[in-house]
């Protein structure tokens, strides 16, 4: 009882009343949302810069292979460490490249690149995607290098 007497004669005081607090107390409530979204945000542009450089990678060994290894001068490994050294320094290792001639080594036949490379989360460090990129391109002269069966991109 003597609670609620209390309470009543506090509302009647200025000092009470107002609500000056309620846009800092509800931006408190809020600001770890915001900060979440803005980590995640930034994960996800370095997550996109990643893709777009392993699939200009990709395109760059697969059109290496196409054009350049029709002598069989050049072999899978090779066109692995031109991708590896075409990735735009994010870390692709020539061990993630896959290379293919999956039809065989005749002019118009398909040279196949893909690459599967770990993303690991900036922010969020558990986590890891894998950015997968592949390219199919013919083969613009007869390749003399062994063939590697695989079915291409899928």
């Amino acid at each position: 009882m003597a609670f609620k007497a209390l309470r009543k004669l506090l509302r009647r005081l200025p000092l009470f009343r107002r609500e000056e607090g309620q846009a800092a107390f509800e931006f408190v409530l809020i600001l770890p949302f915001f900060v979440l979204f803005l980590l995640l945000l930034v994960d996800f542009g370095i997550m996109m810069y990643e893709y777009v450089s392993v699939s200009n990678a990709v395109r760059e060994g697969a059109r290496y292979g196409a054009v350049n290894c029709g002598d069989g001068g050049c072999t899978a490994g090779d066109i692995a460490t031109r991708v590896a050294d075409r990735s735009g320094g994010i870390g692709v290792t020539s061990a993630e490249v896959t290379v293919g001639w999956p039809d065989g080594s005749d002019r118009g036949d398909s040279v196949v690149v893909k690459v599967t490379h770990p993303y690991q989360f900036l922010f969020f460090r558990p986590f890891t995607i894998n950015v997968v990129s592949c390219a199919d391109m013919r083969l613009e002269q007869k390749d003399k290098t062994a063939v590697q069966s695989g079915s291409g991109c899928q």
